[in-house]
């Protein structure tokens, strides 16, 4: 009967991610790309397949369905450098709910997980010229994600959660009186993670629900316009294996969206000596690699990360560094 229930489990998880992939989209630039990025070097080194992974901060991006299954409490720090006096950074907590009950009871109380991040991007030093190219100045931009997300695992191997993230996006120096315009809004996530066999994992989420900014130019121009530019609403679906003894992950990701064409996500980590971890990764085509280190630090576990991630549309690569610890 376990074994049926399983089988019924991962038949739907199917039909669901078969149906996602398939949405009508186009290829262009949309709102809300730093939300697409990724993050993290862990994740990043592995070309971004982490949506059936999730086991650290960044399940609350990538994944909320992950966060039952922490351990410990995580807070992470990761910094991306870029090109085109452009930044990136990610600082995450998240941590374990297990409450405690009576062990003469039979109550099974639910595991959950609890994570806050903030996500940061800016560009500086954008060269702004009038109606006839004469300088007028140098004007800047920044998008902010401060995201709560709560998981609980219902069962053994199903972990669900949700994400609501608040975004804030600034252009300072914009209105006569050099003051900045600037817009707060709200979206959300949804995640599941399905652990069928040990060394199985299945992940499904929705990103970027009802995220959107909208804008207002009545204190900019004589006439209001009220312009609403919608994220869009991405799909992903993963699975990842560990193997052998969990030295070995191999981890796969499908997504689409409904303005963007889909593409995929190809990982593999691997542990050759206990502090030591190495990965590879393909992020639509474009390769990424990175390793990790782990050491103690103040009698706690703490790792440092790297990534390197080369893209189709720039010549130079990027380059992640993270740093994790957990307590």
């Amino acid at each position: 009967m376990r074994q049926l229930f399983r089988f019924a489990i991962i038949t739907i998880f199917i039909a669901i991610f078969n149906q996602s992939t398939y949405a009508q989209s186009n290829e262009g630039v949309f709102t809300g790309a730093f939300l697409r990025m990724g993050v993290g070097a862990r994740a990043m080194s592995m070309g971004g397949a982490f949506t059936a992974v999730a086991d650290g901060p960044e399940a609350s991006y990538y994944n909320p369905g992950g966060m039952p299954f922490l351990e410990n409490h995580h807070f992470m720090a990761s910094y991306r450098l870029l090109s085109l006096d452009r930044t990136y950074g990610f600082l995450g907590y998240a941590q374990s709910i297990r409450p405690k009950v009576d062990p003469n009871s039979n109550e099974k109380p639910f595991n959950a997980g609890l994570a806050i991040n903030w996500i940061y991007a800016g560009v500086d030093n954008i060269d702004g010229r009038g109606l006839n190219g004469d300088p007028i100045g140098e004007f800047s931009n920044s998008e902010n994600a401060f995201t709560m997300s709560f998981g609980i695992s219902p069962f053994s191997f199903i972990g669900i959660g949700l994400s609501g993230k608040v975004l804030y996006n600034r252009f300072p120096n914009m209105k006569e009186d050099d003051s900045a315009i600037s817009d707060l809004s709200f979206g959300m996530d949804f995640g599941i993670i399905l652990k069928p066999y040990d060394f199985v994992t299945l992940g499904f989420q929705v990103k970027d629900i009802n995220a959107k900014y909208d804008w207002k130019t009545d204190e900019v121009w004589d006439k209001d316009i009220d312009k609403i530019d919608h994220f869009p609403q991405t799909y992903r679906g993963g699975i990842a294996v560990r193997w052998p003894e969990k030295r070995i992950l191999i981890a796969f990701d499908y997504e689409d969206n409904d303005q963007l064409d889909g593409k995929y996500h190809l990982g593999i980590e691997a542990q050759p000596v206990d502090p030591v971890m190495v990965r590879l990764g393909l992020n639509n085509g474009n390769i990424a690699a990175g390793a990790g280190y782990v050491f103690e630090l103040f009698q706690k576990t703490s790792k440092i990360e790297y990534a390197i991630v080369t893209k189709d549309y720039d010549v130079s690569s990027e380059h992640i560094i993270s740093w994790y610890f957990i307590f």
